[in-house]
């Protein structure tokens, strides 16, 4: 294809023609001429006739010369020939795109964004389309009849229309999120200039996985410069989600910026659509999940599931929820529903019980046949803590029982023994207190306490999960894998290809003896509720005291399930909600019961 006002390639081509015809008449005469002077030179020496240059070879040279003139021009030709069927097409391409925009007025309707998908391709975010009313300012007709019937169609106020006719030549967007209803009436009415069109909405209705997908700028459906991610993967790989153009909807024009005759209305695409996001999340785990948390009316906490073996993140699931269209009604609630709940730190209470056995068990603190007495409290200086089973107390315990009933007199008598500086070294060790290499913006890295400050008092606060002490559901369920990966710790794998550092943190016996004494618990202990028939599980419950007006506590349960094979890891987390043996424990069976029972 040539370029606009250049010679046409068929002109090219038959001058090409041209000019090869002639290279070969010119060639075939000179190599017919040549051949007669040397026939006519051998028989000239045949003769004994003198060697002198002949007017034969004089006339070669000539020709000679004049063949390679020919050639030249023939290569420039030639060169001409490619460079504007060959190369100039192909550089053209680039002019393409900026003309066929200059050639038409639209509005986008979907946004040029790549998929946040699951393990399995499914997108979490759940993309719909929905009808939009966009107004076409260069097909009104008649404008102040305009005004007047679309106030009064779509409930307008006519001084804002007027407004915005009067700023913008260019079509623009009225309406969006039209009901059926209403989009119907509107197409039965012919006014030009209204169209109803189609419109992508990037959430929809059952989004998934809100606070770890997040959200765009609600604007970016109007204004594609507004294509920014605002919170979770939108925000972190914006850079990879974003590229070429809309979807648009729209009529082509002329020069003269008129619609093309017999154009219309039409939707078209540019073909370019960047880079979709893979996630390790599994779309009917997260369903099963959120579905859970719903249906036992959790307005406030968190649950996340890991792959039991590899520690992926198969789901996670944060309340209160958002309307990831509308962030902008969200701001300021006392809920704080833009908060992930899973990144988020609190007090963890007992379940802080395992990380300190396992330092314990690990470095011969304690024996595992030792034995306990618990009397329902326990003096710590001059402070008394008590136990779950006071006033009676447990009696006489084995170190299994005593994690599997939550013993506090145990656990603070084992935790006295251990140096502070160990301690917290140890809980640095185990993921707690940093921040795990996650994709998440708003990730929390949890309180430790500082080891030179911890008097006796501190140090049984800490055995027990209180006191200066918070921990995220994410962290805490990375921790229990490590007990069912026989002591290996990894860190959370969120988007495929990330950072997956690994650690042995306690060898294989202790991963054993603890997975004894937390099926211990489910079987017959605290987390009894947590049981899941058929399957099993193992786990701990954790019940934080949080003071306040009035007192109240966070419920935990961690653990996992079945208990041959183990398949999934779940913390479940309830902010404020009650305590771990009765409000977590039962939602994390419920949640196990769905995800095994529908696979």
């Amino acid at each position: 294809m040539g370029m606009p006002g250049g010679p046409k390639p068929d002109a090219f081509e038959h001058k090409a023609v041209i000019l090869s015809g002639n290279l070969l008449r010119h060639v075939t005469r000179f190599f017919r001429f040549r051949e007669a002077g040397v026939g006519k030179n051998r028989e000239s020496r045949a003769y004994g006739s003198g060697g002198g240059p002949s007017g034969g070879a004089a006339a070669c040279s000539r020709i000679t010369h004049v063949l390679c003139g020919f050639g030249c021009v023939f290569l420039f030709f030639l060169g001409l020939l490619i460079n504007y069927q060959i190369i100039d097409s192909v550089a053209g391409i680039k002019y393409i795109k900026p003309a066929s925009v200059q050639r038409r007025e639209s509005v986008p309707v979907a946004l040029a964004r790549g998929r946040i998908l699951g393990r399995n391709g499914v997108p979490l975010h759940y993309p719909c389309w929905q009808s939009a009313l966009a107004v076409f300012p260069a097909r009104i007709e008649d404008r102040e009849r305009f005004i007047a019937e679309v106030s009064t169609l779509v409930g307008i106020d006519e001084d804002d229309l007027r407004e915005s006719l009067n700023h913008q030549a260019a079509p623009f967007k009225l309406l969006r999120e039209l009901p059926p209803e209403q989009a119907e009436a509107i197409m039965s009415r012919s006014i030009p200039g209204l169209v109803v069109i189609p419109e992508e909405l990037r959430y929809g209705p059952g989004s998934l996985a809100r606070h770890v997908v997040g959200h765009i700028r609600p604007n970016a459906h109007v204004n594609p410069k507004d294509n920014v991610g605002e919170s979770g993967l939108e925000k972190w790989f914006q850079t990879w989600l974003t590229g070429g153009t809309p979807l648009w909807v729209g009529t082509l024009v002329t020069g003269d910026g008129l619609e093309l005759p017999g154009s219309g209305v039409r939707i078209g695409s540019t073909g370019e659509h960047p880079e979709d996001l893979i996630t390790t999340l599994d779309a009917h785990v997260q369903y099963c999940l959120e579905r859970v948390l719903d249906e036992e009316g959790i307005s406030r906490g968190g649950a996340v599931v890991l792959d039991a073996m590899s520690g992926d993140v198969l789901a996670m699931a944060s309340r209160p929820q958002y309307d990831q269209n509308r962030p902008e009604e969200y701001f300021g609630l006392p809920d704080s529903p833009f908060v992930n709940r899973n990144i988020s730190d609190f007090a963890p209470g007992s379940i802080w019980k395992t990380v300190v056995l396992a330092l314990a068990l690990e470095k011969g603190y304690v024996s595992p046949e030792e034995e306990f007495e618990c009397r329902g409290q326990v003096q710590v200086g001059t402070g008394v803590i008590r136990c779950a089973a006071f006033p009676e107390g447990h009696g006489k315990l084995t170190l299994k029982q005593a994690l599997a009933e939550s013993c506090n007199c145990a656990m603070v008598r084992v935790a006295s023994r251990i140096p502070p500086q160990e301690l917290v070294d140890w809980a640095l060790r185990c993921g707690f207190g940093r921040i795990l290499k996650l994709p998440l913006a708003g990730q929390s890295a949890g309180l430790l306490p500082t080891p030179s400050s911890m008097l006796p008092g501190d140090v049984a606060n800490y055995s027990i999960g209180q006191g200066y002490l918070t921990v995220t559901p994410l962290q805490a369920a990375c921790f229990y894998r490590a007990v069912v990966a026989g002591g290996k710790w990894r860190n959370p794998v969120l988007v495929p290809g990330t950072d997956a550092r690994e650690e042995i943190l306690f060898s294989e016996e202790v991963s054993v003896f603890l997975q004894e004494a937390l099926l211990l618990c489910t079987q017959e202990g605290t987390g009894a509720a947590a049981w899941v028939p058929g399957f099993g599980s193992a786990g701990k419950t954790g019940t934080a005291e949080i003071t306040g007006s009035p007192p109240s506590s966070h419920g935990w349960f961690v653990g996992w399930t079945p208990i041959l094979s183990p398949k999934y890891v779940i913390c479940v987390f309830c902010e404020r909600a009650g305590d771990g043996p009765t409000v977590a424990a039962p939602i994390f069976r419920k949640i196990a019961e769905r995800l095994l029972h529908c696979r």
